[in-house]
This record gives C-alpha cells, sequence and structure tokens, in this order.
C-alpha cells in the first residue's frame, strides 16, 4: 500500500540515455541528454518514509502503557496518509521513464525496445527476484501451511507482473485487509508500472513514426520536428491521463475495490509526470523564481495530503489529484531552489538511493515478523527495531545486488541482460510452483491428522450443516477433509464473530451484529434443515473491550481486543448461563424432531480468560441439550484437557495441528 520507487529505478543519466552517434536523427537540432538530478533522488525519500512511518503505525499494538509507546504511537500516526507515497513515487516514475524514452526518439527517431527492457531488467528483476525468493522460503517456516500455499500462489502472480489482477480478482481491499495480509502485497504497484512501460514505449513508436511521415511529405519542417514530436506525444498521453482518471473516479465511486490495484485506474498517475516530462522544455523557459515557489508549494500540498488522508478517504479518482499535482511541481522546480538544495541533501538522497529495496524489504519483514505473535500486531520496541533491520537489509540490497548488477559488466550486453530477466522470472515461477507443492503436502499430512480412524458409515441421511465461527474459518480444510472421510455431505457456514442468536445484547452488541447471517438463528432461517446440524460457536458471545484505530488499515480492522497488564483480555460484558441455554431452546425450537443436532462445547485458556465464565456456559448449553432428545452435547473442553490439544498463544484458536485434532474428534461423535 504503499509504493516503490519501483520501476522509476535510479535517476536516468546520460549512460541510460543509450544513444548512437551514427543513427540518423529526425532534426539537426540539438537536444540536451539526460542528467543526473539529485533532488529527484532525495525527494524518493519523502515519498518512502511516508509509506514506512504509515506501516509502522499499523502494526503497532495500540494502547501499550508508558510514556515511550505513547509518544512513538503519536509521532507515527501523525501521516495517515502515508500510503500516498506510492503515488508520488508512480509520478517521478512517469517523469523519469516517459523523459528517456522521448529523448531517445528525438535523436535517434526510433525507440530501441531491447536496450529499453535490458534497463529495466538490470534495475528491477535482480532486488525483486531476491526478495520474492527470501519471503517464500521465509513464509514456508514461519506461516501456517494454508497461509504459505496463498502466499506462494501471490509470488507466483507477482513474479509474472500480475499481482495487480491477482489481488483485484481475489476481492482484497488494501484499506482494511483485517488479518493475515499477503508479505508480497506491495508487489500490486511495481505489477502496474510495468505494465504502463509495456504500452507507452508502443503509442511512443507510432507517434514517432507519425512525425517521421509528416516531415518526409513536407507537411511539417524539419526545424519542427521535435516540437512535433512532443505535441503529438502529449496529445496521446493526455488522452490516457483522461481516460484512466475517469475510470479510476467511476470505480471509486462505486466502492469498486479493484480501482486501488488495477493499472487501467492508475496510469493516469504516471502518465502525469510523462505529461510533465514531455512539456518539460517550456518549464524550463519559465524563470527559476517561478518553477522554485511552484515547488515549494508542490511539497507543503504533498505533506498536507499526507497529514490529512487517511484509508479512508476514497481513493485514488480525483482524490488523488492533490499529491500527484504537488509532486509534479517538486519535479518541475530546479536544484538551486530551496527544496531542491533541500532534497540534494546527503541524508535524503541516501534514504532515495535505498528506497526501492526498502520499499522491497520493509513490507513481508514486517507482515513475518507479525505473524510469529497471533495478535498479528507488534510491540512499539519490536516494530522500531525492525524499521532499523530493514533499513540495514535495503541497504546491503542496494550495495551488493542493485548497484552491481545495474552497473557492473555482468548484465551490460542486451542480450544478457534480457536472457537474465527471463531466467530470473522463470526461477521465481518454479520456485513458488514447488512451494505450493510441498504446502499442499504438508497440508495433506495435517489432514491425516484430522481423518485418522474415520470411515463412512450407513446413515439415513449424509446432509450435514455445519454452523461455525473464527475456529472453523481458521481451520476449514482439516475440517473438510474429517467430514468426507466420514461420508458427510456438508454444507459449512463460518463467520467470525459469530454468537448462537443473533441480535442486541441486554448490555452490548456483538460486534457481527450488522452482519446478515451472523447468528446461527439467522444461517438455520436461511437453510432447509438438514438430517444433521452441528453448531460449533458461542465462544464470541463475550463482549471484549477493544482499543480503536485511527482508522481502518493494511492489518486491522480498525479494532483490536485490549488486554489488561497480566496479559488477559478485558471483557465489558458476556451472556449469562440462561442465555446461553435461551438460545439452545430457541435453536431447538426451528428444527424438527427428525433433525439430529450437535453442540459442541467451548475451551478458553484460562491465563487469557480469566474472567470468562464459559464452564458455566458449557454447563447450561449442556443441560438445555438434555431437553431434547434430538440435541446431543459434546464436552470439548474434557478432550482438550484429556489430549493436550495444542492451541495458539491467544488461547482461542488451536494450532494447525490442534484443528485437524479438533475436526477429528467432532466428526467421529457424530452419528
Amino acid at each position: 500500500m504503499s509504493s516503490s520507487e519501483l520501476a522509476a529505478g535510479s535517476e536516468p543519466t546520460i549512460d541510460d540515455v543509450e544513444s548512437s552517434t551514427s543513427a540518423k536523427s529526425l532534426t539537426t537540432v540539438a537536444t540536451k541528454p539526460g542528467r543526473f538530478r539529485p533532488d529527484i533522488e532525495g525527494f524518493r525519500a519523502l515519498a518512502i518514509i511516508s509509506v514506512l512511518i504509515f506501516h509502522a503505525h499499523d502494526f503497532i499494538t495500540p494502547g501499550q502503557p508508558g510514556w515511550f509507546t505513547t509518544t512513538i504511537d503519536r509521532v507515527l500516526s501523525a501521516v495517515p496518509g502515508g500510503f500516498l507515497g506510492v503515488d508520488v513515487f508512480f509520478v517521478i516514475s512517469g517523469f523519469l521513464i516517459t523523459g528517456l524514452l522521448v529523448r531517445e526518439g528525438e535523436t535517434t527517431g526510433r525507440i530501441n525496445f531491447g536496450k529499453f527492457y535490458a534497463r529495466r531488467v538490470r534495475r528491477i528483476l535482480p532486488a525483486a527476484t531476491v526478495t520474492l525468493l527470501v519471503t517464500l522460503i521465509a513464509s514456508m517456516v514461519i506461516l501456517p501451511v494454508q497461509r504459505a500455499a496463498s502466499t506462494a500462489t501471490d509470488v507466483l502472480w507477482a513474479a509474472v507482473f500480475n499481482s495487480d489482477i491477482h489481488f483485484s480478482r481475489s476481492g482484497v481491499d488494501y484499506m482494511s485487509v483485517a488479518i493475515d495480509p499477503s508479505p508480497v502485497l506491495h508487489f500490486w504497484s511495481l505489477n502496474d508500472e510495468e505494465k504502463f512501460y509495456v504500452v507507452w514505449p508502443v503509442l511512443l513508436v507510432l507517434a514517432l513514426f507519425v512525425a517521421k511521415r509528416s516531415i518526409a511529405k513536407g507537411f511539417v519542417a524539419a526545424r519542427l520536428g521535435v516540437e512535433r514530436i512532443r505535441t503529438v506525444l502529449f496529445a496521446v498521453l493526455l488522452v490516457l491521463v483522461i481516460s484512466s482518471l475517469s475510470w479510476s473516479q467511476y470505480l471509486v465511486a462505486n466502492s469498486d475495490n479493484s480501482g486501488y490495484f488495477s493499472a487501467t485506474s492508475r496510469a493516469f498517475e504516471l502518465g502525469i509526470g510523462g505529461l510533465l516530462a514531455i512539456a518539460f522544455p517550456a518549464v524550463e523557459r519559465l524563470s527559476p523564481a517561478t518553477r522554485n515557489g511552484g515547488a515549494l508549494f508542490g511539497v507543503l500540498l504533498v505533506c498536507w495530503c499526507m497529514a490529512t488522508f487517511s484509508t479512508l478517504t476514497p481513493f485514488p479518482g480525483m482524490d488523488a489529484m492533490p499529491v500527484l499535482i504537488g509532486s509534479a511541481l517538486v519535479l518541475a522546480g530546479t536544484e538551486a531552489g530551496v527544496v531542491g538544495r533541500f532534497f540534494s541533501h546527503r541524508v535524503p538522497r541516501m534514504f532515495g538511493r535505498i528506497s526501492y529495496s526498502l520499499y522491497l524489504w520493509h513490507w513481508p519483514i514486517f507482515v513475518l515478523a507479525a505473524a510469529l505473535t497471533f495478535s498479528g500486531t507488534l510491540s512499539t520496541s519490536a516494530t522500531l527495531g525492525l524499521l532499523g533491520f530493514a533499513v540495514l537489509v535495503s541497504w546491503l540490497s542496494q550495495k551488493w545486488i542493485e548497484s552491481p548488477l545495474q552497473h557492473g559488466p555482468l548484465l551490460k550486453s542486451t542480450g544478457r541482460a534480457l536472457g537474465a530477466g527471463l531466467a530470473l522470472i522463470a526461477l521465481t515461477v518454479l520456485a513458488s510452483l514447488v512451494a505450493q507443492h510441498m504446502a499442499t503436502a504438508e497440508q495433506v499430512s495435517q489432514n491425516v491428522v484430522a481423518t485418522q480412524g474415520l470411515h463412512a458409515v450407513a446413515r439415513p441421511s449424509s446432509d450435514l450443516l455445519y454452523i461455525g465461527d473464527s475456529i472453523t474459518t481458521r481451520g476449514i480444510e482439516p475440517l473438510q477433509a474429517a467430514l468426507r472421510a466420514a461420508g458427510w455431505n456438508a454444507t459449512i457456514d463460518a463467520l467470525g464473530g459469530r454468537p448462537i442468536i443473533a441480535g442486541v445484547r441486554r448490555n452490548w452488541t456483538p460486534l457481527c451484529v450488522k452482519k446478515s447471517a451472523c447468528g446461527a438463528d439467522l444461517v438455520l432461517a436461511a437453510h432447509t434443515p438438514p438430517h444433521t446440524i452441528v453448531i460449533s460457536v458461542g465462544t464470541n458471545a463475550f463482549n471484549l473491550v477493544y482499543d480503536r484505530v485511527s482508522a481502518p488499515t493494511a492489518t486491522s480492522s480498525g479494532l483490536l481486543a485490549r488486554r489488561d497488564g497480566s496479559g488477559h483480555y478485558i471483557v465489558a460484558g458476556q451472556d449469562s448461563p440462561a442465555d446461553f441455554a435461551s438460545a439452545v431452546e430457541k435453536v431447538m425450537s426451528m428444527v424438527p424432531s427428525t433433525t439430529q443436532v450437535y453442540w459442541v462445547g467451548i475451551w478458553l485458556d484460562d491465563r487469557n480468560w480469566k474472567s470468562v465464565t464459559w464452564r458455566a456456559a458449557n454447563t447450561a448449553m449442556a443441560t438445555a441439550a438434555g431437553h431434547h432428545i434430538n440435541a446431543h452435547y459434546l464436552d470439548y473442553a474434557q478432550y482438550v484437557v484429556a489430549d493436550q490439544v495444542p492451541y495458539e498463544v491467544d488461547g482461542s484458536h488451536p494450532t494447525p495441528k490442534g484443528m485437524g485434532m479438533r475436526a477429528r474428534w467432532i466428526v467421529s461423535n457424530l452419528r
């Protein structure tokens, strides 16, 4: 959410503008070659630091005691629009690459696709490949098998430059991914840029062809060739920018999450940088005072957007225009102005130099570290330590991977660079396929735990409705395997935060009250009761006290359970034993006497949940179920203690092995 300096890479230098002195130019007018601008390198620092601050705050556990953690939280929360760093990078990238291509077209009369993509390979693929492979390996070690398998799929899409399409089709909402974000979610922006670089050079070639034909037929004087080229290019790109912006605004207005990832709805951001590059000769004719005044206004506008926008801001669409205009104004300034001098300082330039690697590495570092804590968040000290670690890794990546392969002799040949690019893509694809196979094999072995000793038996009907909550959601694969092994034709309906009965309690409202299928009673009302029903909910009939995050972000839904000084979850209200009993009675009144209903009891680790009266709830459920000949209570708590079912650190959800044990035990008790 976030972005990279991405394909923009290093600032193009004269060496990057690979013109041929023997090639015929369209015009004899001398064209100033591309030249290194240190202020643009430093401008990248603003973009990457805003992204880092935004994500760091995203991962910090809120509400930690102490002045230090409170101060750090306030500092990091000062940039709620830090995700706009990606948009700054898009403008920079469009400006640099378009400028490079236009200068090549003006001096040689053509675009050398081979050399262009060879430059892209040298700049992007080595560091991106190493990041993807290391993230893939770490995910296989750290993440649960199901999440590791999905990460392998994400890596595969990222390797072929289509993760933006993958995440769009997956229905991911970048602004409110509640739990378990992909470690390579940030690759969507890199993939967006690469699509732009496939389409834009082709359009440039067509525009060059039109200009050359006009000169050859005498429609345009040779001395006007340069102006003719830029006029045609500007018009073509302006049409693309307007079309993309309109499409982006349409998607945002219709709350279509794909608008955030889609290359078509983001192209206008790169296009604005491209328009500036095409019009830059006219910009250079403005007075230095005008340009530098505009740059100062631009950087203030960008900072204002980052300080006032949030993940609740409809984005991109028209709301992206202020930060894009501000970025373009900064790029239009001069190195001698106050903004240019500031960004030319060695400190911002250092961060700008490593910004690509820092963008690549920081996100998987945070995500994988947070995965080691079941809450998905990190302490303040851990977050700050990981920030420093990400900077160190990025510096090493830039020094030992990016720079040597971009400027060294190994990939200097165009053919060798393109061949290496294909090899790196193939290597990543192969690694992701192997990882998927390994994760699938591990899942099969875990399912062995869930299916051991189970076999299909003759029964009046095999139709079964399983109503579950977040435990079911996280352990759905071993549960499905166990049900299949026992010969059940099962429908599983799982929703995190689901109590037995939907609606408002006497003193609190469950988090899921607004969801149409929240309670088990609502699920039953939407189904014709089958022969067998399993109800495995109730743990969430407790009102936890939550800390509110300032806005939903890429790793938080906006609420995080609060703990006291001893680490216990704080509960403000919970259903009484009588409430559990009445819930059982209501559900049983909804099903015919021929339907067998199995009630799965609750277990919570008292070390985390000491104030929850879950034992009394179990007793009430068991007693109420005993009033009905077709109701059966399964004492899950007794099984957890007897067989030592392993649980995660939250004390509420079993580990992957525990999920398999739980599924096997429940299914083995069904008749």
